[in-house]
């Protein structure tokens, strides 16, 4: 099969940062090349890129609006001054070029199959003539209903149109599926939870547990409720004052607020900022945390959750809709209701870390049987098949 991946981020050396859905990219990609089938990387990027990556194609054209300086300043302008029309006007032309070139190169190429994403609806203008699978990783209609985030209007109107142009839309959840329905009034296919590599993330008895330890990894945000957590710390430490806080991840501003703002002088002292660490260190570095905490305050999935639990590790989540789809509380994790409850639950398992080497252990054994990167592939595998033989 040739399966061509369309997408604006892609984890590798030589391109960009990436997120989520590079790192996705990056992992499926070497899965699906491991089992025979050829894969193409085909995107966007402010710069021209053409990589091998161990046998995956990858070819990025200068983003729309860089390629085309003058359109970004019209388009800026507009955006200004209020003038919606023009900017949709240009965020359809940049969806339309997109679409454009993506039929050019996946004919020239012989493609059987499409995915992307749903994220600013880049595939809004997309005619289905080679099926797209759209993966809906998160959006901004997302953002801006369970993270506060601002309402960007024609970017969630060019995501919903993204999703009416194919019947071929996966979620990486069943909150997720609820949410597409319920917020864009489209139905999903199928769902597909996210995998992870459980070799990579494997307990390592090399590595030696920093007692009383907190770990937090990911972006230091609101939306991430990095506050929260900070606020839990700072009471945590009265009761429990050799408790250490370990945040990773970026956002060094929202560092200063935290220092400033919200920490108490004992809880600064007993916190670590290590801002970012590159992902082949992330099993290692979190495999010395007692808990690892995951305060979001919305996720579609939860990578985080399912990397600590397959490392076995005490998971405590706060109570976020998808949080019970990956974890059965009190048995391989637990779910805090509020604040109150995040804390006491540290303190429980800090006065007798003992008591929780069986969760520890179901805790890999949930991930095992249902979030492997084998069974995202082979479901995905499947997936594809069932599309093509409609064809």
């Amino acid at each position: 099969m040739r399966i061509l991946f369309f997408t604006n981020e892609y984890s590798h050396p030589k391109l960009p940062p990436n997120g989520g859905v590079g790192t996705f990219f990056k992992t499926v990609s070497h899965e699906l090349i491991a089992n025979g089938h050829e894969v193409y990387i085909y995107g966007f990027s402010k710069k021209k890129h053409n990589i091998n990556d161990n046998g995956i194609k990858i070819k990025f054209f200068k983003q729309y609006f860089k390629a085309n300086p003058l359109a970004e300043l019209i388009r800026s302008l507009s955006s200004r001054l209020g003038f919606p029309q023009i900017t949709e006007y240009w965020l359809a032309k940049e969806r339309k070029y997109l679409a454009k070139k993506l039929k050019f190169y996946a004919l020239k190429n012989n493609i059987d199959i499409i995915q992307s994403f749903t994220f600013n609806g880049y595939t809004a203008y997309w005619d289905n003539s080679i099926p797209l699978v759209t993966r809906f990783h998160g959006s901004r209609g997302f953002w801006h209903h369970y993270l506060n985030k601002g309402k960007e209007e024609l970017k969630i109107t060019m995501e919903k149109k993204a999703l009416l142009a194919t019947p071929y839309i996966v979620a990486n959840s069943h909150f997720s599926k609820e949410f597409i329905k319920n917020y864009y009034d489209v139905d999903v296919d199928i769902v597909i939870p996210n995998g992870v590599n459980t070799t990579i993330f494997s307990p390592d008895a090399t590595v030696k547990k920093i007692p009383k330890s907190i770990f937090y990894i990911g972006t230091l945000s609101e939306a991430k409720g990095v506050k929260d957590l900070v606020e839990v710390f700072n009471s945590v430490i009265i009761d429990e004052p050799k408790a250490k806080l370990h945040l990773i991840g970026r956002g060094e501003k929202y560092w200063e607020f935290l220092k400033t703002e919200v920490f108490s002088e004992q809880a600064l002292k007993n916190t670590t900022y290590f801002n970012h660490i590159s992902f082949s260190k992330i099993p290692k570095k979190i495999s010395e945390a007692s808990i690892i905490a995951v305060p979001s305050k919305g996720e579609t999935f939860g990578f985080t959750i399912v990397e600590a639990m397959a490392l076995e590790k005490v998971t405590i989540v706060s109570n976020i809709p998808v949080a019970a789809e990956i974890i059965n509380d009190g048995i391989d994790g637990f779910i805090a209701k509020n604040n109150e409850d995040f804390k006491n639950l540290i303190l429980k398992v800090f006065k007798n870390p003992e008591d929780y080497r069986t969760l520890e252990k179901q805790a890999r054994k949930k991930v095992l049987t249902h979030f492997t990167q084998d069974k995202m592939t082979s479901d995905t595998l499947a997936y594809y098949k069932k599309i093509i033989r409609k064809q």
